[in-house]
């Protein structure tokens, strides 16, 4: 069979692993994510290097993770590490290659200023956009304009409209050698999105399968009961907004905001397919559909993704197009992956700079699973400052093992603990002495680097 011609890049922001191809949230909406999967490989253990946009987006589009990018936080850009101008990602790489890189919404985390323009050949600039408070906690006055949630009438249109209109426009029969990448913003904050959305859910949706007592209570001890005090340093990085969150009682309605933003994103996601089908680019397109990382809606009393826990770092990912069987892949893999594969995909030499892994061979048949025995992923806080505090944590097909600043480590079975309740780090009596060392393997190579003195990738 011969390549395909074109690339369809398709980010959704901040979408965590409640899809329905993934098992998710027994009130998600995602017919679009399952008519995609339906002719997908869908990796069904795929996880970010780094619970944030910019680590998350850098490591996804340069091949590389946190500690080889020098870009471990949202404050740290990927242009501070690398030169532009220089076409070192894989939008770059494929307009080197010849294709012409056509781009719309949020693809590299990052300000119009430092946009690097040789990556791309066209690319549509929308701010997103800001409400009037809608929320009860919105009008209490305590947060930003962004950290809120609710319907806007349904004939109103946001950026995402606009950005995904802009990029049909680009998508004609008969394209060959195009790279398109579209950037969807929701379920992003502010988990705002029209009526129609809120409309098709539950009149009460129904809490997180993970929450714990399957109850939020701001003030429980329990979700946090096994936490060191860095683990809760995670946990609680946003605990004024689960209090107030609690006094307005708007917990449900928060979720039922997050969930109609994914049945949002997942419409568009339609509009999309839809497209390929009436201009017949399926037959010469290869789709990727990622996310750059979860989202925690109250697991162990979290409100955001700046954690080291499953819901945090699972993340959709599905390759789709003429060539790729139809398939789930149960076996860890990451977002630095998907620049090799895409390279590959395309018949085009993979850079010496991509560490990911080429998943081609899972796509094609030719192997059940990557030889990664483990994904790894970082986060911490102090950055900046002379004392950075890192934590890692490697997720295998089975357990997660998390080693934490100050000594204290999580051991998960997700065997038998999915949402990571018990932590049998002092228990370990069941867990192959092997299992283990992999995973402590894992953790050793996210060790070699120097915070001190970025990268060099000039």
């Amino acid at each position: 069979m011969d390549k395909p011609s074109n690339i369809l890049f398709l980010s959704i922001e901040d979408l965590n692993d409640w899809i329905e191809p993934l098992g998710g949230h027994p009130d998600t909406l995602t017919p679009n994510l399952s008519r995609l999967a339906a002719r997908a490989c869908v990796f069904t253990q795929a996880y970010t290097p780094a619970p944030a946009c910019s680590p998350a987006r850098t490591a996804a589009l340069f091949g590389q993770n946190p500690w080889e990018t020098g870009v471990y936080a949202n404050q740290h850009k990927w242009h501070q590490h690398y030169k532009r101008g220089k076409r070192l990602s894989v939008v770059g790489r494929f307009r080197d290659a010849g294709f012409e890189t056509l781009g719309a919404g949020k693809v590299f985390h990052v300000n119009k200023p430092a946009f690097d323009h040789a990556d791309w050949d066209d690319y549509l600039h929308t701010d997103s956009e800001l409400f009037h408070p809608i929320s009860k906690l919105a009008k209490s006055g305590k947060f930003g304009p962004s950290v809120d949630f609710g319907a806007i009438p349904d004939g109103q249109s946001l950026s995402d409209d606009r950005n995904t209109d802009h990029m049909l426009g680009q998508m004609r029969r008969g394209d060959q050698g195009k790279f398109w990448a579209l950037g969807i913003y929701r379920p992003h904050l502010p988990f705002v999105v029209p009526q129609r959305f809120f409309d098709a859910l539950p009149k009460e949706v129904s809490n997180p399968p993970g929450l714990g007592l399957n109850q939020f209570d701001p003030s429980a001890k329990g979700p946090q009961r096994e936490l060191s005090s860095a683990a809760r340093e995670f946990a609680d990085g946003r605990a004024q907004f689960r209090r107030v969150l609690g006094r307005t009682g708007g917990y449900k309605d928060f979720l039922k905001a997050y969930l109609a933003s994914i049945s949002y994103a997942d419409y568009l996601l339609g509009r999309v397919l839809d497209h390929m089908e009436a201009e017949g680019l399926w037959q010469n397109t290869t789709i990727v559909m990622w996310s750059d990382h979860g989202y925690q809606l109250g697991e162990k009393l979290a409100f955001h993704k700046f954690t080291l826990w499953e819901r945090a770092l699972r993340i959709p990912l599905m390759f789709a197009g003429p060539g790729i069987e139809q398939k789930r892949c149960d076996a860890p893999v990451s977002l630095t992956d998907m620049a090799p594969t895409m390279m590959s995909q395309m018949g085009l030499e993979v850079p010496a700079q991509f560490s990911g892994e080429d998943l081609s061979p899972i796509l094609s048949g030719k192997s059940a699973a990557p030889t990664r025995f483990a994904a790894c992923s970082t986060w911490g806080q102090n950055f900046d400052g002379d004392s950075p505090q890192i934590a890692r944590s490697a997720r295998s097909r089975d357990y997660r093992y998390t080693f934490y600043w100050d000594g204290s480590q999580e051991l998960y079975d997700h065997r038998n603990d999915p949402y990571e309740h018990n932590n049998l780090v002092y228990d370990r009596r069941n867990i192959p002495q092997s299992e283990i060392d992999q995973l402590c393997e894992t953790h050793l190579k996210a060790l070699d680097f120097d915070l001190a003195t970025p990268a060099n990738h000039r």
